[in-house]
């Protein structure tokens, strides 16, 4: 039975993709880009896959900022899990560059298990307070609120960038102009994480960001307070904590500080983005909206998420040999682990080509797994529903222009109007 779905859902995507390629203009390869570059594009050829070749091996690599020897992409949710469940044996790669960004300290998300990282976590822990959430929820919507004032917003400068800046500046304790925050952040994720091609340029103005936004750690040190986790960590270091001496305050509070704003602000654009495309469950999110149920509107965004996530692949490397299921993966790979692909695999998630909300949480595979989930994943589901409730009230809810990342993949505009 379970091939019989993945047989079908093979069917399904060759249609789709062939509608989608005669649909796209431009010559052969453009047409491919863009079918291959948008998420129902990229839906339908895994489910191609997950019937034709779970496990497809390629000769080069593919993330060229950190050494490979071939890649490997994984298409399965059982693969996915067990990739990411295998720590050891799938290592993260980002650590060279994180070093980079930090001036050669470790930050936990380059590191792999053990004494350095273990440390590193339990004391990012325990600087942050059980209440820490209620005061950045309450600024959240209250910026929400003064930026839907009119008829129109454009929702990166004005909310989805703007809210996670005033949470680095008030909770972390970040003093940093707010606009040179969001594009400097933004600059250092793209150059960890989306820079699969190497690009000089992204290494040369992320290197520029760098050295502005730790000179701004730097400098916020003296005046954080004990309400900031800046604050609490340089009190920590000053108490003994190896964690937080000078260098590991600056690697720890900027190794959050680049998760923090480009990757909510993207994920409220994606989810935004594709509740207008289903116009069904657009009505039914803006009545909870409308009635100020977050948690209601959560479950509808995390859906639209699965559909649209904000990174389709995580990528690891394979430091010796490993077997994986029946097959041999070499030394020196890179293995792609599809959570898009997961996320609608027929043999773990029933019926995952319907818009269903809400779905169990563990269906989901939106900023993370296992070892290296995100760090921010509890804010990351508390403050999208919060600043995005007041937006999906509105009604006449529509997109003047597609979300627009002026060239790169993180949107800097998204104009969208409804009525006052």
């Amino acid at each position: 039975m379970s091939a019989i779905r993945r047989f079908m859902a093979a069917i399904d995507g060759v249609s789709g993709l062939g509608a989608a390629f005669l649909k796209a203009k431009g010559g052969f390869k453009a047409r491919l880009a863009a079918v291959l570059g948008a998420a129902a594009g990229q839906r339908n050829a895994f489910a191609v896959l997950r019937f034709a070749q779970p496990r497809l091996g390629l000769g080069v690599n593919l993330v060229k900022p950190y050494p490979a020897a071939r890649s490997l992409l994984l298409t399965t949710a059982a693969d996915f899990r067990e990739v990411i469940a295998r720590q050891a044996d799938f290592e993260v790669v980002y650590g060279p560059r994180m070093r980079k960004l930090t001036g050669g300290r470790d930050f936990f998300l380059g590191l792999q298990d053990g004494p350095h990282y273990r440390r590193d976590t339990a004391a990012m822990r325990a600087i942050v307070q059980p209440d820490d959430l209620e005061p950045v929820l309450a600024m959240a919507r209250a910026e929400a609120a003064a930026a839907l004032q009119g008829e129109e917003v454009d929702l990166p400068p004005m909310l989805s960038a703007r809210i996670p800046a005033r949470m680095v500046q008030d909770y972390f304790g970040v003093a940093m102009e707010r606009e040179q925050l969001i594009a400097d952040a933004t600059l250092l994720f793209h150059y960890l994480f989306s820079d699969l091609g190497a690009d000089p340029k992204v290494e040369a103005e992320a290197m520029a960001a760098k050295d502005r936004v730790n000179a701004a750690i730097d400098a916020s040190v003296a005046t954080a307070g004990p309400e900031t986790l800046l604050g609490r960590a340089v009190a920590a270091g000053q108490a003994g904590e190896a964690a937080f001496d000078a260098d590991g305050v600056r690697a720890n509070i900027i190794g959050i500080l680049i998760g923090a704003i480009p990757t909510l602000s993207k994920a409220a654009c994606f989810a935004i983005d594709e509740l207008l495309r289903r116009p069904a469950e657009l009505a039914k999110v803006r009545a909870l909206a409308a009635a100020g149920d977050e948690a209601g509107v959560a479950g509808y965004l995390w859906e639209a998420l699965r559909f649209n996530p904000i990174s389709p692949i995580l990528y690891r490397r394979t430091p010796a040999d490993v077997r994986l299921g029946g097959d041999d993966v070499l030394a020196g790979t890179m293995v792609l682990a599809s959570n898009l692909s997961a996320m609608f695999d027929e043999q773990a998630v029933p019926n995952p080509n319907a818009f269903r909300a809400p779905r169990p949480w563990e269906t989901y595979a939106l900023w993370g797994e296992g070892l290296h989930l995100c760090w921010g994943d509890r804010i990351n589901q508390a403050i999208l529903p919060a600043m995005l409730t007041p937006l999906l009230a509105k009604p006449g809810l529509r997109a003047l222009a597609p979300p627009d990342g002026e060239g790169t993949p993180f949107p800097r505009h998204y104009r969208l109007r409804f009525e006052a």
